[in-house]
């Protein structure tokens, strides 16, 4: 089993459907909102004008080949919380792992690995020499200092849980259908 760490990256309109959809997760860390002008181009028809976005890892780990089944999971919860059929939540789920942080979209594109139903993975970041780095691709926000330093952080959790999990300490194992969330405790 190869295990990361499960993170959301959240677009939103509505403080309270934000908080809705948190409140039914086991959020570990969590950024202030960020504002960023470019997001504003591409998602205001749908969403509107004032855009915020936040950056979220969960409690626990979960296994990579569960990514497909998160990206569908975030499809839903998109759906869930939509409002006259347009999206006020726009949901990036992903993972960090020792190397990279990788993030699920439903578009296709040049640099994007098809994980099957309709689902692609690309990778945001490579970790070399000491911290992240940005690709040729990676969005404008994740080449923002703050949102870097704040995934290096949650790569240090993600490794202080793995190396507990293999000095026999219970790991919460988090998972995902298209429609719910399961955690549960399991030794490696």
């Amino acid at each position: 089993m190869e295990l990361s760490k499960p993170i959301l990256c959240i677009f939103y309109t509505d403080k309270k459907k934000l908080e809705g959809l948190l409140s039914s997760l086991s959020v570990e860390h969590i950024t202030e909102p960020f504002f960023f002008p470019h997001i504003r181009k591409y998602y205001s028809k749908e969403m509107g004008e004032n855009i915020l976005k936040v950056y979220v890892s969960l409690k626990g780990l979960m296994n990579k080949e569960n990514l497909a089944d998160f990206k569908l999971w975030a499809i839903n919860q998109e759906l869930l919380f939509s409002q006259d059929g347009k999206r006020r939540l726009n949901i990036d789920p992903g993972y960090i792992d020792e190397s990279h942080l990788m993030l699920t979209s439903s578009k296709r594109r040049g640099g994007r690995v098809y994980l099957g139903r309709g689902v692609y993975a690309e990778i945001e970041y490579l970790f070399v020499h000491g911290g992240f780095r940005a690709l040729y691709w990676t969005y404008a926000d994740y080449r923002d200092r703050r949102i870097k330093s704040f995934f290096e952080m949650v790569r240090r959790s993600f490794l202080d849980e793995l190396k507990a999990a293999k000095r026999g300490n219970k790991l919460r194992l988090v998972s995902f259908s298209e429609y719910e969330v399961y955690e549960a405790l399991q030794a490696l």
